[in-house]
């Protein structure tokens, strides 16, 4: 799995995913909470767990990721940490976000930072969290919008007449499935940020040292090896500025509710 094999350098060169959660955080100064169950939902090595028990002081956290070395390696960078603390050693849990192995009603909160871009089915993932929480319980995430990785996008369906990097989802098409899912009071809000290198090869490195694949690129002839990079290198130069080759981020932050009455909810339809 690409994602094991990432887990020694995540944390090197996870250098936007870090910041994202470090402002995920941030927007928490806003809501009046006191969870005392979390779950982290693709919690990799675990950082986003560690800020939370720092502003969570009694508050228990599950790290959930499909990757069982992230996991590992989060439990031995965190071991420290939680013996400085004095607490029991959170959980960590190898399993699929999108069957959750946990009894309804579980959860006060659930975290997901730069991940849900990773479901195959991110309105069963929905589900999944909103079966997961207790009424009440606030869902809070950051996840990648449409125009990440624009450069690279507009790069391949120049070359190959279709786009290779991964869906996203648009900030309103989120907000929406959170509403006919039955999620109240959503807030959403986005940020754009712009990586430089010095290389393309750069940032192909980066990708590659955090477990992030370019989506589609596996089902096209010849888009492996050297010629596909140099076509691609080629092409990058039309977007170099001051002598260093950009790549786009989109960022959507969100955080929304389970209603505290849940026995009549029922899911909004909406009419096209």
């Amino acid at each position: 799995m690409i994602f094991d094999r990432a887990a020694k350098t995540y944390d090197e060169y996870a250098v936007l995913q870090h910041q994202i959660i470090d402002n995920l955080i941030d927007r928490l100064q806003f809501v009046k909470f006191d969870p005392k169950l979390i779950i982290d939902l693709g919690s990799g090595t675990s950082r986003a767990g560690k800020l939370l028990q720092r502003k969570y002081k009694k508050t228990k956290i599950i790290n959930l990721d499909f990757s069982e070395k992230m996991l590992l390696q989060g439990q031995a960078k965190n071991k420290n940490f939680l013996q400085w603390v004095r607490r029991k050693e959170d959980m960590y849990i190898c399993s699929d976000f999108e069957q959750l192995p946990f009894a309804k009603n579980s959860f006060d909160m659930v975290w997901s930072s730069s991940s849900i871009q990773w479901a195959s089915d991110i309105e069963q993932l929905l589900k999944e969290v909103l079966n997961a929480l207790k009424p009440g319980g606030l869902f809070i995430l950051s996840t990648f919008g449409p125009d990440t990785l624009l450069e690279l996008n507009q790069i391949s369906k120049q070359i190959f007449n279709k786009s290779t990097t991964s869906h996203f989802i648009d900030m309103h098409e989120l907000g929406d499935l959170l509403l006919k899912l039955g999620f109240q009071n959503p807030v959403l809000d986005r940020e754009n940020f712009v990586m430089t290198y010095q290389h393309p090869r750069d940032l192909f490195k980066d990708l590659k040292k955090i477990g992030a694949t370019s989506g589609n690129m596996d089902d096209f002839k010849g888009m492996q090896g050297r010629g596909y990079l140099e076509k691609i290198i080629h092409q990058y130069s039309n977007y170099k500025n001051d002598n260093l080759y950009p790549a786009s981020y989109e960022v959507i932050y969100a955080h929304a509710w389970k209603p505290n009455n849940t026995d009549n909810l029922k899911p909004i339809n909406f009419v096209k």
